[in-house]
């Protein structure tokens, strides 16, 4: 009987000290797009989607490695990043438009550069966010916000290493004998 009152006294002292569980994030929902149109140069043309469990659609066109439409996965939490990106850099504080057409959000231009579109689309969350904006355009407030945002986006979408700008990659040079330095060799 005493050891009885000895366990019960233990199991009302442990579940005394156990701490609540902790409360988990909700699940990330919807998708975040970023687009790049053409210009007279080399620039990618493309449109990639990506999903809360970070796989992606692409659309690929002019100057990437594979056009057509395929599909892949990126790093896991590439879409959370992608969410913290936008948050940070505050998109739904941005202008729709930062275009020629818009003479207060791009008040000079410069011509032959790709049009870029990102977007964040969540209905269950009523999230409907895009910015669309001519990376010519210069001169107005929003424009290093814009450039450091798109830039994020490319690292986190992983635009270099899937869709490639211009030519694809090239496997390295292999290296070569050091030359010899000075008159040593005369």
């Amino acid at each position: 009987m005493r050891h009885l009152g000895l366990i019960a006294l233990l199991a009302l002292g442990a579940c005394a000290s156990t701490p609540p569980p902790e409360e988990k994030e909700p699940p990330l929902t919807g998708t975040i797009t970023l687009g790049s149109g053409s210009c007279p140069g080399l620039c990618a043309v493309y449109t990639m989607t990506l999903n809360p469990d970070d796989t992606y659609v692409l659309n690929a066109g002019e100057n990437t490695i594979r056009p057509g439409r395929s599909r892949g996965s990126l790093p896991v939490n590439s879409f959370r990043r992608a969410v913290e990106a936008l948050e940070q850099y505050d998109m739904p504080g941005l202008q729709r438009f930062y275009t020629q057409t818009e003479k207060e959000n791009c008040t000079t231009a410069i011509t032959g550069l790709p049009t870029v579109d990102f977007s964040r689309l969540d209905d269950d969350n009523d999230v409907r966010n895009f910015v669309t904006f001519d990376t010519g355009c210069v001169g107005y407030a929003d424009r290093d916000r814009l450039d450091q945002l798109h830039e994020r986006l490319r690292t986190i979408f992983r635009v270099r290493e899937i869709v490639a700008v211009g030519e694809p990659p090239r496997p390295p040079r292999p290296e070569t004998e050091p030359v010899a330095q000075g008159l040593g060799g005369l």
